[in-house]
């Protein structure tokens, strides 16, 4: 059995459903969090919960509502922050632009849809789950949310990396507040 849910990505055509699960474009959300975001966070991705729910065999996260990932990048390429947010529910706000308006950022305006697949737990690719590839501390690996490879797709968001971008859980696994970036280079 696959411990981990591998996301593949293509560009989204014109018209294509907002809601959908994606990479940057235009967040939908709440309309509760309108004014909630800070002027350096940046929209890195949307999941619907659904698309997901029969890959996720051991019932991580509710069948149901949106996992939203947002990127707080005040202090340069360097340095992100996440924010992450759960909702359970539908989203009624589209927030078009939301990335253009952030310096450095303003090029991840464009939407690129995910498709879920299984995956292996330590698989070179962008997923959700298992452990992270390249771990090389002598320390437990932490529990993954989500494994970024820059290099996985054409998007270009940090494609200077050459290694992953890893958002790990702190102590709980259903404690997005806690969820943190680390960068690893190969």
């Amino acid at each position: 059995m696959s411990n981990s849910i591998g996301i593949k990505v293509k560009k989204a055509p014109e018209g294509y459903d907002l809601g959908a699960s994606k990479f940057f474009g235009t967040p939908t959300i709440p309309l509760e969090w309108q004014e909630d975001f800070y002027d350096d966070e940046i929209f890195f991705c949307q999941i619907r919960l659904a698309d997901l729910a029969g890959l996720d065999r051991k019932k991580r996260w509710p069948s149901t509502g949106y996992l939203y990932v947002f990127i707080h990048t005040a202090d340069g390429a360097y340095d992100l922050r996440a924010d992450v947010r759960y909702y359970d529910g539908e989203p009624q706000l589209a927030l078009d632009d939301f990335n253009g308006v952030v310096a450095d950022y303003e090029k991840f305006t464009e939407a690129y849809l995910m498709e879920f697949y299984e995956a292996d737990e330590g698989a070179d690719c962008t997923r959700l789950f298992g452990l992270p590839s390249d771990w090389n501390y002598e320390d437990e690996p932490p529990a993954l949310l989500m494994q970024y490879d820059p290099l996985d797709s054409d998007m270009g968001f940090l494609d200077h990396l050459d290694g992953f971008i890893y958002f790990v859980f702190g102590e709980n696994e259903r404690d997005f507040s806690a969820v943190s970036i680390l960068e690893m280079y190969s």
